[in-house]
């Protein structure tokens, strides 16, 4: 290939060169532009000579490398741009999950994540590692909604995948997927007021009931006393099912939840159980059903003694808070198209 420079100031508009090698042996010319995007022109053993007659320098059998060489005589950034990135809809925490790509010239490719919403900062085997070799071998330390994203680069520039979604369920979970699905992550307002937590994972109660307000710490179950969760966006044919550890409650202490009228939403089933998304615990006590949005209580629950109306837990157990709409095809009140939101008060003593 034969490559004609006219006056090196043609090639790109205010450069800096910086030449290596002398004629008549390989040269490396390093120009840098005003953007600060860099182009190496590389000769063969012939090195640079002027052209015949004239001021043009031609470099012979010559390779351009680099995001200032533009997209010809082989620069250009890794093909296509954007690229799918294929992966599982579902993981469980702490198992690998695979995720891959087909990208043609990359050199790197670098990962980010976001979980429920909030960036990231790190993600086994995603984060964590710039090869281009697919697939990778990812792992999440938690569970929630990770949207995963990848750039791959060469040194003439770099290519985006679009983003996949993994749901990611918590360690021993065992949730149905079928006739309705787990719902992992909404915007959570506590009323009274405006308190908004955006990006909130569902699927442990501590994160949605162990608040009172957008800003304080968490208090594990029981939770603050009076606390009103308003889940924004559930599913009509999805489930809550929010993981706790009853703790070390003395015996006779008691609590239950309420369908509260403001911040009104449709009627709930409600279930506390062993099982994840179980809406028929052989205990009774534990399941109410069609409970309107009227300031109606929900499951009451005691500690050890319960009854047939009062579900009896167990110190140091875990369980999972089991909610769904009665009516998967209702129409509110707080409903959209394909979610509603639900307003849960939380007392105890």
């Amino acid at each position: 290939m034969t490559v004609a420079m006219r006056r090196f100031a043609s090639l790109v508009s205010a450069v800096a060169l910086v030449v290596s090698g002398t004629a008549g042996a390989q040269v490396t010319i390093h120009v840098t532009t005003s953007q600060n995007t860099t182009c190496d022109i590389t000769t063969d053993a012939n090195g640079l000579r002027l052209a015949s007659g004239g001021t043009d320098l031609v470099a012979t059998g010559a390779t351009l490398t680099g995001a200032g060489c533009g997209l010809g005589g082989g620069g250009g950034g890794p093909t296509p741009n954007p690229f799918a990135l294929t992966a599982p809809a579902s993981a469980g925490v702490g198992s690998a999950f695979a995720v891959s790509w087909t990208v043609t010239g990359a050199t790197s490719c670098a990962g980010s994540a976001t979980l429920n919403g909030s960036a990231l900062p790190s993600l086994a085997g995603w984060t964590d590692t710039t090869s281009a070799t697919s697939p990778r071998s990812v792992t999440a330390s938690s569970p929630g909604t990770y949207v995963l994203s990848l750039t791959c680069s060469n040194g003439s520039g770099s290519a985006n995948s679009l983003p996949a979604t993994v749901q990611v369920t918590g360690a021993g979970d065992s949730c149905p997927a079928s006739p309705r699905t787990r719902a992992t992550v909404s915007d959570i307002n506590y009323l009274p007021g405006t308190h908004l937590r955006r990006g909130v994972d569902l699927t442990l109660w501590n994160n949605i009931w162990g608040h009172i307000n957008e800003s304080d710490n968490v208090t594990p179950f029981p939770g603050p006393n009076g606390a009103s969760p308003s889940i924004q966006t559930l599913g009509k044919t999805q489930y809550v099912a929010a993981k706790f550890n009853s703790g070390p409650l003395p015996t006779n202490f008691s609590g239950n939840y309420i369908n509260v009228s403001y911040g009104a939403g449709p009627s709930l089933d409600m279930s506390i159980s062993p099982a994840c998304g179980d809406f028929a615990p052989a205990t009774p006590g534990c399941l109410v059903t069609d409970v309107p949005s009227i300031d109606r209580g929900l499951v009451y629950w005691r500690i050890v003694n319960g009854t047939n109306f009062v579900c009896p837990l167990q110190p140091n157990t875990d369980y999972y808070l089991n909610v769904q709409f009665h009516d998967p095809a209702t129409t509110g009140p707080g409903c959209g198209t394909t979610t509603c939101k639900t307003t849960i008060q939380n007392v105890h003593q």
